[in-house]
């Protein structure tokens, strides 16, 4: 690639700081500038836009990754595009289905590609997602698992505001093996969920449920943050095969063939992402992975899981 692609993230928390260091290991990508409203947090040293609009108008900018809270992202998003930049959406990337059909109507108004920050979808080896697991027959179990202590949702900021947040540990933690569920298995039909618990009204501690597909196939699934045992866990039986990740590493049999691919550090997955991107930038298309459509499924899993929390009295 010839050109090298200027980045500005929005929002240097963790995600923004995890998308500066992807950043640094990409030869196609880096750094235009961080935008961060908040004067206290430190954005090293990389240039800080004075605004919104400054960052939009920059030339320097070709894409702009938006780790803002999920309640504002899909605006956001459009005005990117309407700028004429390209875009990356950390997980999740929209708070609802309609709002993905906007962006995505823009993006093909514009031309213009647009990702998301789903940095699993990049362990799933060619053969799994060549064979065949939208079946009736077919049934997946889900387990994620990954402590957090109430403080963690109940201090001060987005976290604890269900509108900008879209949940607790469902939406930021259990989007990403959801969201590989749903690459395998297809659009979800239904869901069907035990009342979740939670630490505020709206934000999520342990969501259990059950997903049927328009396939016929069903994924039973668990996302908690009140164990200490951490672990995340997909499994999935077919009538001529089976596929499981476990922390990350992938193990498949498709017919009579055994395959492991180990596990690679989320660091390298998000750098992938951005490869990807750059990629699809210079070539003007959606890129091949890391696509917003197909954010479809797990957005309508933790819509459901979102509506669900809110009729719990």
């Amino acid at each position: 690639m010839s050109t090298r692609l200027g980045v500005g993230i929005v929002g240097f928390g963790v995600a923004g700081r995890q998308h500066a260091a992807a950043l640094e290991r990409l030869p196609e990508a880096g750094v235009v500038s961080v935008l961060e409203e908040a004067p206290a947090v430190d954005t090293g040293d990389h240039r800080r836009a004075g605004s919104w609009r400054e960052l939009l108008d920059d030339p320097d900018v070709g894409m702009v990754a938006l780790c803002v809270p999920p309640g504002g992202r899909a605006r956001l998003a459009v005005e990117v595009l309407e700028a004429g930049k390209a875009v990356l959406l950390e997980k999740p990337p929209a708070v609802s289905v309609e709002e993905i059909d906007r962006v995505t109507a823009v993006a093909r108004r514009t031309g213009l590609p647009v990702g998301v920050m789903l940095q699993h979808r990049m362990r799933l080896p060619p053969a799994a997602l060549a064979a065949t697991w939208s079946a009736p027959s077919v049934t997946g179990v889900l387990e994620v698992s990954r402590f957090r202590p109430p403080a963690h949702y109940r201090r001060a900021g987005w976290r604890g505001d269900p509108a900008a947040a879209l949940g607790g540990i469902s939406a930021h933690l259990g989007v990403h093996y959801l969201d590989l569920a749903c690459q395998l298995l297809g659009r979800p039909a239904s869901v069907r969920l035990t009342p979740p618990r939670e630490v505020a009204a709206g934000i999520d501690t342990r969501v259990t449920g059950m997903v049927t597909f328009l396939s016929g196939a069903t994924l039973a699934f668990t996302v908690t943050a009140e164990s200490t045992v951490r672990t995340e866990r997909l499994q999935i039986l077919g009538p001529d095969g089976g596929f499981n990740i476990t922390d990350g590493t992938v193990m498949t049999q498709i017919g009579d063939t055994e395959q492991t691919w180990p596990t690679a550090p989320t660091a390298e997955l998000r750098t992938e992402v951005y490869r990807e991107m750059a990629e699809a930038v210079a070539a003007g298309r959606s890129p091949a992975r890391c696509h917003l459509d197909g954010a479809r499924g797990v957005t309508e899993i933790l819509s459901s899981v979102a509506a669900s929390a809110a009729v719990v009295v």
